[in-house]
């Protein structure tokens, strides 16, 4: 097989012809993919840890890209884990992991970015640093730097510590800027690696890892020391204005993702409802919505290039011009859908614009099965009202319809969990004959920065004996239901809330698979998936500060396990939780 050296930059360093082909193919589907010249510019590859189908698909991922390239002394290109039938062609010819853009290998960049969204994928960043030629310990890394950031590592970043230099935490927007000068300044004076950690440590948002040292008690966090100087909180970037930004959108668009001819939009950013289990209702707060016009510009350029539009948020059907949004969508001819819909939220004139717009599938998540479950949660939505909104939509001459719900949920009960298959069979019946419901079930992960973050996964016998109640009490009615087991949220439950220990077994899973990695660790692993939190315990995340007060959540899991309800937040008028 001939090889040829790696893109711009030489060094000897061989990439496979057969490799570059095809990533070449898959470059000239795409549009709107960003070149710029290297020179005199900071080289940022942004990685996905995952397939290029995925990653291409994720809007973070997406806005990221844009961003850094939207800054001028930086030039930043994309990455992905190879997809497994190339494996076998890095292996035989010594190819390293390369750049789409340039083709130019990872090593040779001034920065690897990880963008992170979920905590499955940990297993593959070890894999794509070792493709790419890259020690994957910190401490043991002399060439380029190595960061994440996204969803899941804002949450918690300890399982990667190990891997990472450092992390940027929270909004990316007016965050990168920042950063990206501090490297380049680093870079011209000729610092080192230590050097340029510490001038990164100044800024509010960026977690150097190493510069912390934790002591343990079993499971434990003892105690956490800041080392040479290091500030003792991480405060999270918050952009409070989005409109100063570019509107999140699919910069580079391809029909070869996992979702083929959509062209995705974010709307809005952060959800007010509270719900007690979701993280990023959370994570993103306040709520923030975006100026109409600029959303309606990037459907428009969406609709242009696609055809077809999803506007993506975390309460996005609480859009306030979602209507009018709707509107200028079939006006153009065009096809829109939302990643969210808030039953509640729902009315005959909705229903009937998502239906204009191309709208085939309404999803819905009650996510308990009882009113007492969904007060636990902070739902805000009662069985009434789930009925009066299928009424509706059966009503709007809608045939297919999508339920997500969760088990395990704190308070739990065997009742509780049939309760989804009770109201499931209420809402078959209620909808109109021959329309198609879709049930999806999934065990219930405790997330930081939520008020179920001290909880316990529920035993993995107990999660799997409910979701076989549900699908045998929903055996007959025609109902298609898909369910996650316990053993596979098992390994979520344990990364979401792990400490910086779980690298040794992310290293090892990445090699040999999960059950061989957790030889020898199975009881600690247990402990740490299954055991409450103490209230004053150290929390792995503590360091971090979203904005939202530590006993804010506390409060909000006492009110959660009383059934106790909490209204939306009002945004700019209240101060309960400290984001404000």
């Amino acid at each position: 097989m001939a090889l040829v050296s790696g893109g711009p930059c030489n060094g000897g360093i061989s990439i496979s012809w057969n490799l570059k082909k095809k990533a070449r193919e898959l470059l000239s589907k795409e549009s709107g993919t960003v070149y710029k010249e290297h020179g005199g510019r900071l080289r940022v590859c942004l990685v996905y840890p995952n397939r290029y189908g995925l990653g291409m698909a994720n809007l973070g991922f997406q806005a990221v890209y844009g961003l850094l390239n939207n800054i001028d002394n930086c030039v930043c290109e994309r990455a992905f884990l190879p997809e497994k039938e190339d494996l076998p062609e890095y292996e035989r010819t010594g190819s390293q992991l390369f750049s789409f853009e340039t083709q130019t290998p990872l090593r040779e960049f001034d920065l690897i970015a990880f963008s992170a969204p979920f905590e499955d994928d940990y297993f593959n960043i070890p894999v794509i640093l070792k493709l790419a030629g890259v020690q994957v310990r910190s401490l043991d890394r002399s060439g380029p730097l190595v960061a994440a950031g996204g969803v899941a590592v804002g949450l918690n970043p300890e399982p990667l510590a190990l891997f990472m230099d450092f992390f940027l935490v929270g909004d990316a927007e007016g965050a990168a800027q920042p950063v990206i000068d501090r490297l380049m300044d680093c870079r011209a004076k000729g610092l080192g690696k230590h050097e340029t950690l510490k001038t990164l440590d100044s800024i509010d948002w960026v977690f150097v890892p190493s510069f912390y040292e934790f002591e343990y008690d079993g499971i434990h966090i003892k105690s956490v020391k800041a080392l040479d100087g290091a500030k003792k909180t991480v405060k999270a970037s918050k952009a409070r204005d989005l409109d100063q930004f570019p509107v999140p959108q699919s910069f580079v668009y391809t029909p070869c993702t996992e979702l083929p001819d959509t062209y995705c939009v974010e709307a809005e950013r952060g959800c007010p409802r509270g719900c007690r289990f979701c993280a990023a209702g959370f994570l993103y707060l306040p709520p923030r919505m975006r100026e109409e016009k600029k959303v309606a510009e990037a459907v428009n350029a969406g609709l242009k290039r696609a055809g077809k539009v999803g506007l993506v948020g975390t309460a996005v059907s609480e859009y306030p011009a979602i209507k009018e949004i709707l509107k200028r969508g079939i006006d153009e001819g065009g096809t829109i859908t939302l990643s969210s819909l808030r039953l509640d939220e729902l009315d005959n004139e909705f229903l009937a614009l998502l239906k204009e717009a191309g709208y085939r599938t309404i999803t819905l998540a009650p996510e308990a099965g009882t009113d007492r479950m969904r007060d636990i949660v902070n739902k805000g939505i009662t069985e009434d009202e789930i009925m009066e909104s299928v009424r509706l939509i059966a009503e709007a001459g809608f045939t297919r319809l999508k339920l997500y719900f969760l088990v395990g949920l704190p308070e739990e009960t065997d009742e509780d969990a049939l309760g989804i298959a009770v109201l499931t069979k209420k809402i078959r019946e209620a909808f109109r004959k021959g329309g198609e419901i879709i049930l999806s079930v999934n065990p219930f992960v405790p997330k930081p920065f939520t008020p179920f973050q001290w909880h316990r996964f529920e035993d993995a016998g107990v999660v799997d004996r409910r979701l076989k109640m549900i699908k045998r009490e929903l055996a007959k009615t025609g109902v298609k239901v898909t369910d996650m087991s316990a053993k596979e949220a098992f390994m979520q439950a344990f990364l979401a809330r792990a400490d910086r220990r779980a690298a040794e077994i992310i290293e090892k899973a990445s090699e040999s698979g999960w059950k061989r990695a957790m030889k020898g660790m199975e009881s600690f692993i247990e402990e740490s998936v299954y055991s409450v939190r103490g209230r004053d315990e150290i929390l792995p995340w503590d360091i971090i500060d979203h904005g939202v007060k530590k006993g804010y959540f506390w409060k909000e899991f006492q009110k959660g396990l009383e059934g106790k309800q909490t209204p939306p937040c009002d945004v700019g008028n209240c101060v309960r939780c400290g984001v404000c």
